[in-house]
């Protein structure tokens, strides 16, 4: 059974306005989508760990809610204030994201912590003491 589980749709687009404006406020798009930031899935004996690459984003950028066993991450898009500036090449900005992952009945939904430093948010999810990998144990013979 998987324990936890990436949902790569997990962008929802409300219109094709929105589509349009991804597409065309980047010069060069590429396959992987700027929507979606890398992320990493690790396993422990006692937890898991999920750490999303977010540089330039702020702990108050983000909302992270489970309904349902699953875990959504999203942001709110930033309006900028600052006056449009004339690039001539645009890799990197802040953007909008959601994604989302299926939890499955082994986590400790009540005990799921989030921390952002350094441009990396981490969202620890504590196993159940009967999902924890125990030790081998001898069984005596009677």
């Amino acid at each position: 059974m998987t324990a936890l589980a990436f949902a790569p749709n997990g962008v929802q687009k409300s219109s094709l306005s929105n589509l349009i404006e991804e597409w065309f406020d980047n010069d060069f798009p590429t396959l992987n989508s700027k929507s979606h930031p890398s992320t990493n899935l690790i396993e422990y004996d006692d937890h898991y760990l999920i750490q999303l690459s977010v540089p330039g984003y702020q702990k108050s950028d983000f909302s992270i809610q489970i309904d349902s066993n699953e875990l959504t991450i999203s942001t709110k898009k930033k309006e900028t204030s600052s006056p449009v500036q004339n690039y001539r090449l645009r890799e990197f900005s802040k953007h909008q994201f959601t994604k989302s992952f299926n939890l499955s009945d082994t986590i400790e939904l009540d005990k799921i912590t989030a921390t952002c430093v350094d441009g990396i948010l981490a969202i620890q999810l504590p196993k159940k003491e009967e999902a924890k990998k125990k030790p081998p144990r001898t069984i005596d013979i009677k």
